[in-house]
């Protein structure tokens, strides 16, 4: 259980829904992270703009990704 409540889908404004919706297209879930950061949307727009800066630099290779959640799953002890 999230230790922050963050924004519900039915609460969520037409700019964070859209967020919501396209992380439920990859992911199949709305994550409780991207919930609680929809209660700032301006940090949601920025976490959003660091990932995709990390994801298209190419420094890191799909495999190491692809290890790197698989250890930070098995470390939070979800299945992955």
């Amino acid at each position: 259980m999230a230790r922050i409540k963050g924004v519900t889908e039915s609460e969520a404004n037409d700019e964070v829904r859209q967020i919501f919706e396209a992380q439920k297209q990859r992911q199949g879930v709305v994550s409780n992270t991207a919930k609680v950061y929809a209660l700032r949307p301006t940090i949601q727009r920025g976490v959003q703009a660091l990932a995709q800066g990390i994801q298209e630099s190419g420094l890191i290779s799909a495999e190491l990704k692809h290890l790197l959640c698989v250890k930070t799953a098995n470390i939070n002890g979800c299945p992955f």
